[in-house]
C-alpha cells in the first residue's frame, strides 16, 4: 500500500497590482465583451482586471512577510488614470487598454517598489514598464484605436496578488493592500 503524504507548497506566484473599482470594471468589461463580439477570444473575468506595477513570480512563501514590510514603508500618492486607448499586442495575442499619458505618480509608485525590492534581494523582470489592463486573451486582430469615451480611474490603494491555479483557471487571492497618500 503506497502512503500519501501531503506536500507542502514551498514557493508561490505574486505581483503587486492595482485593481479597479467596480464601477470602471464594468466599464471594462462593456469593452471586452463589445471586443469578443468582433474578434472572439476569451474576456478577462471582471475580478482578475487589473493593472501589473510589478510581477515577481514565483518567491518562496517565507518571503510574504519580508515583502509586506517593504511594502509598508513605500509611500505614494493617490493618482487617477484617463484610459482612452484599446490597442493589441501581436507576441501574446491579448487585447488591452491603456491610458495614452500616465500620471508621474504611477511611475514613481512603480520605481520606488522596484528600488526597495532590489535593495532587498528581490529578482525581478526589469523590462521597461508598459502599463496596460488585459481585457481579451486568446485573440486576433490589428486593433489600435482611440477610446470615444475614456474611463476615469481614480486609484486610491494597491495591493500584494498571490496568483494560484485551480481547476477552473488561475485565481487571484490579495494577501495585502495598501492606501496610497
Amino acid at each position: 500500500m503506497i502512503e500519501s503524504k501531503k506536500i507542502e507548497r514551498k514557493s508561490i506566484r505574486i505581483f503587486f497590482a492595482i485593481f479597479p473599482n467596480k464601477q470602471v470594471q464594468k466599464q471594462l468589461i462593456y469593452h471586452s465583451e463589445m471586443l469578443e463580439s468582433i474578434y472572439g477570444g476569451h474576456k478577462i473575468k471582471m475580478q482578475h482586471l487589473h493593472m501589473t506595477l510589478l510581477f515577481l513570480g514565483d518567491i518562496n512563501i517565507h518571503q510574504i512577510q519580508t515583502l509586506q514590510q517593504i511594502a509598508k514603508i513605500i509611500s505614494a500618492k493617490k493618482f487617477e488614470l484617463k484610459l482612452d486607448i484599446i490597442g493589441y499586442w501581436k507576441h501574446n495575442h491579448i487585447i488591452y487598454i491603456k491610458a495614452k499619458e500616465f500620471p508621474a505618480e504611477l511611475f514613481s509608485l512603480t520605481d520606488s517598489l522596484k528600488i526597495a525590492l532590489s535593495e532587498n534581494g528581490f529578482v525581478f523582470d526589469n523590462r521597461a514598464y508598459k502599463p496596460h489592463i488585459t481585457i481579451l486573451h486568446k485573440t486576433i486582430c490589428h486593433i489600435n484605436t482611440n477610446m470615444i469615451k475614456p474611463i476615469q480611474w481614480y486609484v486610491n490603494q494597491w495591493f500584494l496578488i498571490q496568483s494560484q491555479p485551480t481547476h477552473n483557471g488561475v485565481e487571484y487571492i490579495p494577501l495585502n493592500h495598501w492606501y496610497l497618500e
